[in-house]
């Protein structure tokens, strides 16, 4: 499905625009004009939250009045809800994660071995339910053991190999 411009408001053919639809048209037609900085604050205002550092104009645009269509025409069917709901559910249930914890399920379960070879001494890291373990001392994260590893920041979970590196493929 094609994205639509940010200046239309999609109403059924057998319709008559209302006044709140003519009034919602002109609220999105209005958008145009705001600098970036104001569309954040609207983007603010519409979804309670910043918006996304990197957002352009346009999907700073698309997203706001997205927002003010759903609130004025209803936003998803009720079915089209609950199926997004009972989807999102299923992914976090098959991925092993609980609501809100996403981080959590990129951590390696407690007890797992990390082994890295580096400067010619292969090094082995224990998860633990807090954090890690390497030669007896904790780490909070995979990237503060690389660092006391390497001597320099690295990613962590990319250095153990749990995570690709830019410009790896796949």
């Amino acid at each position: 499905m094609r994205a639509t411009s940010a200046r239309r408001v999609a109403v059924a053919p057998d319709t008559q625009p209302s006044a709140m639809v003519a009034d919602l048209r002109q609220r999105i037609a209005a958008l145009e004009t705001l600098p970036t900085p104001e569309l954040r604050t609207a983007w603010l205002a519409a979804w309670g939250v910043a918006a996304p550092k990197a957002a352009r104009r346009r999907l700073l645009m698309l997203g706001i009045a997205w927002r003010w269509q759903a609130e004025a025409l209803g936003g998803f069917r009720p079915e089209t809800a609950r199926r997004l709901a009972a989807l999102e559910k299923a992914a976090r249930r098959d991925a092993g994660i609980a609501a809100g914890d996403i981080a959590a399920a990129a951590r390696p379960r407690p007890g797992a071995r990390l082994i890295r070879d580096w400067g010619g001494t292969r090094h082995e890291v224990r998860a633990t339910h807090d954090g890690y373990l390497w030669r007896g001392r904790s780490f909070g994260s995979l990237s503060a053991v690389a660092k006391a590893i390497t001597g320099s920041n690295r990613n962590g979970p990319a250095f153990f190999g749990l995570r690709g590196v830019k410009g790896e493929e796949g």
